[in-house]
């Protein structure tokens, strides 16, 4: 506990501390040092993350032409830090403090025999949606699904492209750098995301952009489903996306207030990571487009042991 203790003091002076250009690579040689002294910690049937398309797709398709294809946020042992967001605004110096908090947590591993909850709101064009709860078996073979005021509903996993256990393996062979990151996500064949930016077309020049973005904010999501390092990692990536930039006191669609992380793209549309202002982890998405706006946000993710328990 002590070393724990040692690494979250470090942050929590570097954050008050660090400038827009500073030089923080002794700060990271001495948190990589801290790191490979603390033992991964095996997730004691706690706390984790992902969620459920068929509900989502069939409440998305009432909702005029916000494109929903897939979703997901944090948990888990988070460093006390403290934060001023009105003094900071420049990407770089706002995203390199998250990345140092999430260097600082501690890697969770969880079990195929357990499930990953999640528990949403959406709001779209046409109204909100109910908030709603998932349960996804790891292994990839059953889910569950409890809209709010309903009951349980557990079924076979649909067959499809992903599922938590199968992100989990994405997300341990991703690599760390964030350049090496935002070449491998800006070549994906497809958009990550659960709501599209700038449908039906992006900005001639800017569709790898939107394609990285959405990839970072789709995994960033899994909360400490992502290992530290590569959670730090899409931080600093972020950071080198253009057209990135930082707004403070923004709001989820819940309204939480915290550090919204904007990819403006104009007259296209506007897409905003909405980050806690303390730990600096996943809230939600909001979109902004032809003057509406669309949100989700994650209230509530862990790891359980069986559909229906709740972190």
């Amino acid at each position: 506990m002590t070393k724990i203790h040692d690494e979250f003091d470090l942050v929590r002076r570097m954050r008050a501390e660090v400038p827009v250009r500073q030089d923080l690579s002794g700060v990271e040689r001495r948190l990589a040092e801290l790191r490979t002294r603390r033992r991964p910690v095996k997730s004691r049937r706690l706390p984790r993350l992902r969620w459920g398309l068929a509900l989502a797709a069939a409440c998305v398709l009432g909702v005029g032409g916000w494109q929903l294809t897939r979703g997901g946020a944090a948990e888990g042992v988070r460093p006390a830090v403290a934060h001023h967001p009105a003094t900071i605004t420049a990407p770089a110096a706002v995203l390199e403090r998250a990345a140092l908090a999430a260097a600082s947590t501690m890697a969770a591993e969880p079990g195929p025999d357990q499930w990953f909850y999640r528990q949403q709101t959406q709001h779209m064009p046409g109204g909100d949606l109910p908030t709603y709860e998932s349960w996804h078996k790891l292994d990839g073979t059953r889910t569950a699904i409890r809209t709010e005021g309903g009951k349980l509903k557990v079924t076979d996993a649909e067959r499809g492209p992903s599922h938590p256990g199968k992100t989990l393996a994405e997300l341990r062979r991703l690599p760390t750098d964030p350049d090496e990151l935002l070449r491998h996500f800006r070549s994906l064949p497809r958009e990550l995301t659960p709501l599209s930016i700038c449908a039906p077309e992006c900005p001639a020049g800017t569709e790898q952009d939107v394609k990285a973005f959405g990839a970072i904010g789709w995994y960033m999501s899994y909360g400490r489903l992502v290992p530290p390092d590569t959670a730090a990692g899409m931080y600093r990536a972020l950071a080198k996306i253009p057209n990135v930039r930082i707004e403070q006191n923004a709001t989820d669609g819940d309204g939480r207030t915290g550090i919204g992380v904007v990819l403006d793209l104009g007259a296209a549309g506007k897409g905003s990571y909405i980050l806690d202002p303390e730990d600096y982890h996943y809230l939600g998405l909001t979109v902004e487009r032809d003057g509406v706006t669309a949100a989700m946000s994650v209230l509530s993710t862990g790891v359980v042991d069986e559909p229906g328990q709740v972190p």
